[in-house]
């Protein structure tokens, strides 16, 4: 029999936080590829660098995480993030596009970039652990999650991530319709050599817009370890699926990877409800399912949701 209480909390709940994260996540990646085609296989450890300057940051100043206190962190992970992001485009991008490298070579750069930044938190995590005593890795950032009278965490945590997600559309929709920024930001992907001949600097609105990657991503580690136990792999674990949002969506469009997060975050709840646990099958089947979804979309429509919905217009 229909229970409604539990679907609420055992379906709807963990299927909205899902989409948030992957929503999050998603639209940084977008950003990477519409203004450097770079399909970044580093994305995900943005989100772990945002997810592990939360926790410093509340364990340095807070001594611990303290219930409502993650949300006084967010601005230090989406600094993090954002310097990450900089850094790597500064630091490994940019110098290579400059010599021509091709998306393959940046692909590969990205994959070592992974390992860099990996192997950074992992020295700094081991460190802190023996100067300080703390646990730095399998924690949660749950604990820091507010606490509002009559609801659940996991649904006060779908309250605040879609807030969060909001709020950022909103800031990021001001940003590239409304300001001057999104301006030149629209005339350096459309068309570079154009917007370099009328006097736009291409390289630092791209590195402008990897600022806003990072932090957005950084944002997205926040919720990530609120669900998912932190490591130097928090983000690496999750990159597949955020990919899959990504090509659902779009490659094209930011909107497009908020419509596939919540493809991919719906589908993996629902999947595993009413598939996987029906028949017994384990929770790690549960990839399958939005990989199933990126085949069907690609045969169905290869510009992914957002680009359907374009063509659509137009016809």
């Amino acid at each position: 029999m229909f229970n409604m209480y539990d679907f609420v909390n055992n379906v709807l709940v963990p299927a909205i936080v899902y989409s948030n994260i992957y929503a999050l996540a998603s639209i940084g990646l977008t950003m990477t590829y519409i203004t450097t085609k770079i399909p970044s296989f580093a994305h995900g450890d943005l989100a772990a660098v945002g997810a592990y300057a939360a926790f410093y940051f509340l364990y340095f100043l807070y001594g611990g995480i303290k219930p409502g206190y993650v949300y006084l962190a967010m601005p230090a992970a989406a600094v993090a993030g954002a310097a990450a992001a900089y850094l790597s485009y500064v630091g490994v991008f940019r110098p290579m596009i400059r010599r021509g490298a091709s998306i393959t070579v940046l692909m590969i750069a990205s994959f070592g970039l992974h390992f860099f930044i990996f192997g950074t938190m992992s020295i700094l995590d081991s460190m802190a652990q023996a100067a300080y005593g703390w646990t730095t890795r399998n924690y949660l950032l749950a604990p820091g999650e507010i606490q509002i009278s009559g609801l659940t965490q996991g649904q006060t945590t779908a309250i605040t991530s879609s807030v969060v997600l909001l709020a950022v559309l909103a800031a990021l929709y001001y940003l590239l319709n409304r300001s001057k920024f999104g301006i030149l930001m629209r005339a350096s992907i459309d068309n570079p050599p154009l917007a370099k001949a009328l006097g736009v600097n291409v390289e630092r609105v791209y590195a402008m817009s990897w600022l806003i990657i990072g932090a957005v991503t950084g944002i997205a580690g926040i919720y990530m370890a609120m669900i998912f136990p932190v490591t130097e792999e928090l983000g690496w674990l999750r990159l597949p699926v955020i990919f899959v949002a990504v090509i659902v969506g779009g490659l094209s469009s930011i909107y497009g990877g908020v419509i596939g997060g919540y493809v991919v975050g719906f589908s993996m709840v629902l999947g595993f409800n009413y598939v996987l646990n029906p028949l017994g099958l384990p929770p790690e089947y549960e990839l399958a399912i939005p990989f199933a979804i990126v085949i069907i979309i690609l045969l169905l429509a290869p510009q992914g949701i957002a680009g359907l919905i374009a063509s659509r217009r137009r016809a």
